[in-house]
């Protein structure tokens, strides 16, 4: 895939911020890219130019088929086996990475909406949670940019749009909640996107979840893979002027990003191959995890958000 790479010093150049539109002041440089820039007002950090460097239909397509190594996206093909083992072999897929806004999320629409309703996820990826949700007795619709995973989640009998939402025709799903997870990082225009909801669905309460501020650091924290770092209040600014009433969650990390177990998470990775082994082994991860001191946690983490649209609308 090509690289987007800027030459000029961009550090003077003045950039609005994508959700309040405020000049956004320069934070670091990011080598063969461009820089960091924090918005004074809202609070959000984000890449300078906010550009993916090509469709992102083919750009996530093709990190799916392993063909993109930029910002550790090779992780998303590695996931693809995880997906055979826990959704295909296991039928389990809280075996996932299962953070507590998971959890969370699946509690805030057994109190709105009632078992049976339709749920959309926006980037379903691999669809582990739309398995989660039919589990819980909800019909689970989809949609993801990438052509790997729609085909996957279609052979599972879920109905999942591909492209992003705004090719969505109107009326094509009568969503009665609207979930998304760990993708609002990836986009280039995050307010096009959450206003496109509010259009879509507009009376459907939202669930979105983003990686925290302390979720940063690593490679996949850079762009092309992450153009955007979230915080509770950038996010809650992007609802608002979106058209919903949000309520923020700030959850700490599980502790599995410590150094020293990655090792262990290495080793446990290897006996995919005896689909059995490997859930014995996931449950006493989530065991021994559960077990560590909250001092070792990051703190913010992840960031929810659970929204009512406002009846002002957007």
């Amino acid at each position: 895939m090509e690289t987007l790479t800027t030459s000029e010093n961009t550090t003077a150049v003045a950039v609005p911020c994508p959700v309040c539109g405020t000049s956004a002041e320069y934070q670091s440089s990011v080598p063969g890219w461009g820089d960091w820039r924090c918005c004074p007002a809202c609070t959000l950090e984000f890449a300078h130019p906010l550009r993916l460097g090509s469709d992102p239909k083919d750009l996530f397509n093709a990190a799916y088929q392993g063909k993109v190594d930029q910002s550790a996206m090779t992780d998303f093909h590695g996931r693809v086996a995880q997906r055979h083992v826990i959704i295909e072999k296991l039928d389990e897929p809280s075996l996932w990475f299962w953070t507590p806004a998971f959890t969370d999320v699946l509690a805030f629409l057994k109190r709105r909406i009632p078992r049976g309703s339709t749920v959309l996820e926006l980037g379903c990826g691999l669809g582990f949670y739309l398995h989660a949700l039919r589990k819980e007795g909800f019909n689970a619709v989809g949609l993801d940019v990438a052509e790997t995973v729609v085909a996957l989640n279609r052979n599972d009998g879920f109905t999942v749009w591909h492209g992003p939402i705004e090719s969505m025709p109107r009326g094509w799903v009568k969503a009665d909640a609207v979930v998304s997870f760990f993708m609002l990082h990836h986009l280039e225009d995050p307010i096009g996107f959450l206003r496109a909801i509010r259009q879509q669905a507009p009376s459907a309460p939202l669930a979105i979840a983003v990686y925290g501020p302390t979720n940063k650091g690593l490679p996949s924290s850079l762009p092309p893979r992450t153009l955007i770092r979230w915080n509770a209040q950038a996010l809650a600014t992007a609802l608002r002027i979106a058209g919903y009433a949000p309520t923020l969650h700030e959850i700490a990390s599980s502790g599995a990003e410590r150094t020293l177990l990655q090792p262990l998470r290495k080793t446990l990775a290897r006996t995919m191959k005896i689909p059995l082994v490997y859930r014995l082994g996931k449950h006493l991860e989530s065991r021994v995890l559960s077990q560590l001191p909250n001092q070792g946690r990051k703190n913010a983490y992840v960031v929810l958000a659970l929204a009512e649209p406002t009846t002002a609308g957007s």
